[in-house]
């Protein structure tokens, strides 16, 4: 065979398998066109990008077992069970004598979650999701978190650099809240990028989808604040305009006696934000990097003054970082404020992407929903919800027959 028909033989096998491999690992983003070139598929796996999925369970409370794990089949997710600890099981100096928190409840939550982050680190796992076992999400949840990744990697990326708050030329423009005289709501216009669905992916290859040097992703709560003016919070936010995962603004409230979230009064109806941990109430679900599971055991494996998501709500806002050395390492950025360079670095997201099912006779192993006063059935800000569409999904019924908790017209989950 001649040299030139040997050569074009060659090319046209290695040319599939070339191709195969390009899709491999430079895998465009094909959902919503968000996230630009980055191994998607690591999102869409079995453990959504992390290493593992830890759910810490009872194991009294087989009855949450076994439902934590069909809905979790269903979603095509393999989880790895944390035993929780009873409050009378704890042993440990710091929590058996603290004079702030009596709630035994309390106190076997702590140190469930203290157990889990071990496993982090003893298994060596670069990454974890931790997750309780009485809680819900979308069965659109994989397509919302390679969204939310690309929003993460963003966040880290623009918060390091010199001018991260006001170079927004690469950027879509903001589009924000009217009031009703006609006007601009302001009040979160300064350092706010929003997430560009067309922004292509800065070609940095990033051991994890989420980006890197991030301590904790709280990805489910039962409330947050916008990020303040503390020195050790970063008031950068990414906004995700026109998700329709997202709760119109009548439907954003995480129990029946809270206030409305201020998400819906200041941004457009289903806007999504991400932006660094502040005021955020309820460790439903976060996910922990390798060195952020070193730094909590270090502070909390033998420190125990309240329920664990206060806890860690104050340390991702530097709050246990002793006051000199705070002080001394507060540093002046292009916008004016002074941040903590030995704060934490901790992402949340509003509304949350995990969020407390509350079931007929449910009841927390902490406290009762709601304050033990909830009533109502379902799942707030979760639209397409994976519990109460169980049944159809178990039958295989497409997304279009699902049942949406939340539609814009609907009646809220609490009366």
């Amino acid at each position: 065979m001649p040299l030139y028909r040997r050569t074009l033989a060659a090319a046209c096998v290695l040319a599939p398998l070339f191709y195969v491999y390009w899709l491999r690992f430079t895998n465009y983003d094909r959902i919503g066109g968000f996230g630009g070139w980055f191994p998607s598929e690591d999102v869409f796996n079995k453990t959504l990008g992390f290493s593992k999925i830890l759910v810490i369970n009872l194991p009294s409370r087989t009855d949450r077992r076994d439902s934590m794990a069909l809905v979790g089949a269903v979603s095509n997710l393999t989880f790895t069970w944390i035993d929780g600890v009873s409050g009378d099981q704890v042993t440990d100096l710091a929590a058996q004598f603290s004079t702030e928190v009596r709630s035994s409840g309390s106190r076997g939550s702590w140190r469930s979650h203290m157990n889990a982050l071990h496993a982090i680190v003893k298994d060596n796992l670069e990454s974890a999701l931790i997750l309780e076992d009485d809680i819900d999400w979308d069965i659109r949840l994989k397509s919302q978190l390679h969204t939310f990744a690309s929003a993460s990697r963003t966040w880290l990326r623009e918060s390091k650099s010199d001018k991260n708050l006001v170079r927004l030329l690469d950027f879509a423009p903001l589009s924000l809240q009217k009031e009703d005289d006609g006007t601009a709501n302001m009040e979160y216009q300064k350092d706010t990028i929003q997430l560009n669905p067309n922004m292509g992916y800065n070609g940095h290859a990033h051991k994890s989808p989420y980006g890197e040097d991030w301590d904790v992703l709280w990805l489910g709560h039962c409330g947050t604040d916008f990020p303040s003016d503390k020195p050790q919070v970063n008031p950068l936010k990414i906004t995700i305009p026109g998700d329709d995962t997202v709760p119109a603004p009548r439907h954003l409230k995480p129990h029946p006696f809270a206030l409305l979230d201020k998400l819906g009064e200041i941004y457009p109806p289903h806007t999504r934000i991400v932006h660094a941990s502040s005021g955020t109430v309820c460790s439903l679900a976060y996910a922990v990097s390798h060195q952020g599971a070193r730094k909590l055991l270090q502070e909390f494996d033998s420190h125990y003054d309240t329920q664990w998501d206060l806890m860690l709500q104050k340390w991702c806002e530097g709050g246990y970082v002793a006051k000199d050395k705070a002080q001394s390492k507060l540093e002046d950025s292009e916008d004016g404020h002074k941040h903590n360079a030995n704060a934490p670095v901790c992402l949340t997201v509003q509304p949350p992407l995990f969020s407390h099912h509350y079931a007929k006779g449910g009841s927390s192993n902490i406290q009762g929903q709601g304050g033990g006063y909830a009533t109502g059935t379902g799942t707030p800000y979760i639209r397409l919800s994976v519990r109460e569409n169980l049944k159809r999904l178990i039958a295989g019924a497409p997304e279009g027959e699902m049942i949406d908790q939340l539609p814009d017209d609907g009646k809220p989950i609490w009366k």
